[in-house]
């Protein structure tokens, strides 16, 4: 009964700090991904960004399968790590979701008042949602005028059963959830952030491909917003689960092998033919998908592709791209733009973070009633 009692008087204070804005404006950006939780925290000076905290806790096999948390305790437990690591005094949490019960799609809409844009973005949203738009949550955010006359509509939908189960799992720790936001959108603050001036180009579009260890997010960005996105179920784990099975091994070796090799740093001949037959029905998949952008906007401007996420360390990925596209391939490294303490953060950790961690730092870059 104390304890309850304890408990109430607790929340009521958190509610009445929150209330009064008497709390801490950093947030936890936590990216719950298929084989680790990252968590990062960073801070906002002015227009620049600052690394402050940032863990990474591997999960076990089968903790999610697609978007769906099958092992709730494990992921739980993976977070609890996480926060001891941080050492953070941070109590909200910013998550980003993906998967095929979510959905961003940029409209062209006719405009008018909120009330009236929210109409036009809800009866849209209907025709194209993969889930009913009443068993979901939706969220849009209004870029401005296009060409035409009308407005430019960023449009975001997750399924309310995925946003309550990763919700949930946050929230058996000390975090409250303040924002949900989704992968695809964080990835592409960061990329913002980091490229800078270089996006000003009015009549140049850019294309960034972040591979992750389970799906692939295509976006083609282009005067100053997504203009076109694609979550593709492809990714680093593909060729992982190859080298499991073909070489019998478990899957942590796997990733070993498929990175550094064996004991002298080389990729053996059969693990480069393993990653070779994937990359191939990755190219495929890409090639595919940028025809059809190009045919279907009639977009032929896209001046660079920059790649992103742990599937950017896979070997020939640099080479093969370049080859398909005819365009210059860059890796989008973060720490280009966000600063860091040395003393803090060693070269290794922060190459790790600007290959794996780039989602994390995404979701910590909004802001509390931003």
């Amino acid at each position: 009964m104390a304890e309850n009692l304890k408990e109430q008087i607790n929340n009521l204070v958190n509610n009445l700090k929150d209330a009064l804005n008497l709390v801490p404006k950093n947030i936890i950006g936590i990216d719950i991904g298929l084989s680790s939780v990252k968590m990062a925290e960073v801070k906002k000076s002015g227009n620049e960004f600052k690394l402050i905290n940032f863990a990474s806790v591997n999960l076990v096999e089968g903790c999610l399968i697609e978007d769906e948390i099958q092992k709730e305790d494990e992921v739980v437990r993976a977070i609890e790590k996480g926060l001891s690591e941080l050492r953070s005094s941070a109590q909200f949490a910013s998550i980003g979701l993906y998967g095929p019960n979510t959905v961003a799609r940029k409209l062209q809409l006719a405009g008018g008042s909120y009330e009236e844009i929210e109409d036009q973005v809800s009866w849209e949203a209907e025709q194209y949602l993969p889930f009913p738009i009443d068993s979901s949550s939706l969220a849009f955010h209004v870029f401005g005028e296009n060409e035409g006359g009308g407005i430019d509509v960023l449009v975001a939908a997750a399924k309310n059963t995925v946003v309550e189960s990763f919700k949930n799992a946050v929230e058996k720790t000390k975090l409250k959830v303040k924002i949900v936001d989704l992968q695809i959108t964080a990835i592409t603050n960061v990329f913002e952030y980091t490229m800078g001036d270089k996006l000003n180009d009015p009549n140049s579009s850019w294309l960034l491909i972040d591979i992750g260890a389970q799906k692939t997010e295509f976006i083609i960005y282009r005067q100053g917003s997504i203009a076109f996105g694609k979550e593709m179920s492809i990714g680093g784990v593909m060729i992982t689960e190859e080298i499991q099975r073909q070489m019998g091994v478990n899957y942590m070796e796997a990733e070993d092998l498929k990175i550094t090799g064996d004991e002298n740093g080389n990729l053996p001949e059969e693990i480069m033919e393993i990653i070779d037959d994937v990359l191939e029905a990755f190219f495929a998949e890409i090639k595919k998908t940028v025809d059809f952008y190009v045919t279907s906007s009639s977009d032929d401007n896209i001046k660079e592709c920059i790649i992103s996420g742990g599937g950017a360390l896979i070997p020939g990925l640099v080479e093969g791209l370049e080859t398909l596209l005819g365009i210059s391939i860059s890796i989008l490294n973060p720490f280009d733009k966000f600063t860091y303490d040395k003393k803090k953060f060693d070269e290794d950790a922060i190459h790790s973070i600007a290959f794996r961690g780039g989602v994390a730092l995404g979701l910590a870059m909004r802001q509390i009633g931003k």
